[in-house]
């Protein structure tokens, strides 16, 4: 039964740390296609800064949102996994 417990705990902490570092990557190419987009239209524009600081207040802005979105979906389900072992432990 012990076992059965602990290899279960071992999957879920297997799965929260990809979930975890797959928001980093994500965050990470957002901003960096965001700040190429903005490169890309400042060499087809010549507007040397403006494009390539707006793309990267752009995506920074759509990163975090991204971000603090998937982070209360984790917590949310971390809240309802705890709450189902919660009951089954219960009975």
């Amino acid at each position: 039964m012990r076992s059965d417990f602990d290899s279960k705990k071992k999957s879920h902490s297997g799965r929260s740390i990809l979930q975890y570092s797959t928001i980093g990557i994500q965050l990470a190419a957002t901003v960096t296609l965001f700040v190429v987009g903005g490169y890309k239209l400042d060499e087809h524009w010549n507007l040397s800064p403006v494009c390539i600081t707006i793309g990267s207040f752009l995506g920074m802005a759509i990163g975090f949102y991204q971000l603090i979105k998937q982070l209360q979906q984790i917590e949310r389900i971390n809240k309802e996994r705890a709450a189902k072992e919660r009951k089954t432990w219960l009975r």
